[in-house]
């Protein structure tokens, strides 16, 4: 028994990083894995879509350290300082750290994947469509000509002309993946996860305002992100608003999970340690001849599970 107990957490631990890892390069692979997004068509006179093109106000590479980078760093800090304060075994010790780390990079995994499968079937024009594309259509003619001012068609066979708009290869890739901002999804799951997470902690100075303060800083970064992306004409307001509850409904659930991983850890502890301790006692009243009650700790935890 002493050995499987021995053997388990690192099993455990191997199989997370192998799955993790594989989600990692999923989500990372997943355009081309699922292939070109959907094209869309547009109204030639379609205001939503005629939008200059600007330059992001919170880079790609910001974004990665506000949504994944600083919040992973400051859970595993915050984690370490918390657990190296409690009298347990080595593996606990480091367990509290690991079961963060795991559940915050799962639910990464989990908002991206969602956010990218979104962006590829819908396949929705981005605000500054007009301005990237510059759309022409198989009969030469575009939106500017006068046989299509004002007529309502729907118009689904035309050729971007990067020529004319001066557009990147990148500008055009992404021209028609507005739906959901994959900015607002990252940087809401990431922050409003340490938002739950140190809520969950009650840390620092609990019964004070220092926690909340740093919370309300949390989601105020996030709620930045988010409506740069609508000054910044790179998504619509819908957009925003799927991409900020994706990410703050996975981070919701994914701090949920961990947070009842962790209880039941804690109550199978209390159980070993309940059982060892009722065995001592129980072999000290063995001797003397005496009936000693359980702890009533089992079935405690038992139902609390």
């Amino acid at each position: 028994m002493s050995s499987s107990l021995r053997l388990r957490p690192p099993i455990r631990l191997l199989v997370d990083l192998v799955l993790l890892g594989l989600l990692i390069v999923l989500v990372e692979n997943f355009g081309r894995i699922w292939g070109p997004p959907t094209k869309r068509g547009f109204f030639c006179d379609d205001e939503s879509l005629m939008y200059p093109y600007r330059e992001n106000t919170v880079s790609p590479m910001l974004l990665h350290w506000l949504g994944l980078y600083l919040p992973l760093i400051s859970l595993v800090v915050l984690e370490s300082f918390l657990s190296h304060r409690k009298d347990i075994a080595p593996w606990g010790t480091l367990w509290p750290v690991y079961n963060t780390v795991r559940w915050f990079l799962y639910g990464y995994v989990f908002n991206d994947l969602l956010k990218g499968i979104g962006k590829q079937a819908i396949g929705r024009l981005r605000p500054h469509f007009f301005a990237v594309c510059s759309p022409h259509f198989l009969d030469g003619t575009s939106c500017s000509d006068a046989s299509h001012r004002g007529a309502l068609k729907y118009h689904t066979d035309y050729e971007c002309q990067p020529n004319l708009s001066q557009a990147t290869e990148e500008m055009l890739r992404d021209v028609n993946v507005s739906f959901p901002s994959g900015h607002s999804a990252m940087a809401f799951y990431g922050l409003v996860f340490v938002a739950l997470h140190l809520r969950r902690r009650r840390w620092p100075l609990s019964g004070s305002l220092l926690s909340p303060v740093l919370q309300l800083a949390c989601v105020a970064v996030a709620w930045f992100v988010a409506i740069s992306r609508v000054m910044d004409y790179k998504h619509h307001w819908s957009d925003v608003a799927a991409g900020s509850l994706l990410g703050a409904g996975s981070a919701f659930a994914v701090s949920r999970a961990a947070a009842n991983e962790e209880l039941q850890w804690r109550c199978q502890n209390s159980l070993a340690n309940a059982k060892q301790v009722a065995a001592v006692v129980d072999g000290a009243a063995d001797k003397e001849g005496q009936q000693m009650p359980h702890d009533l700790s089992l079935v405690t935890c038992q139902i609390s599970n």
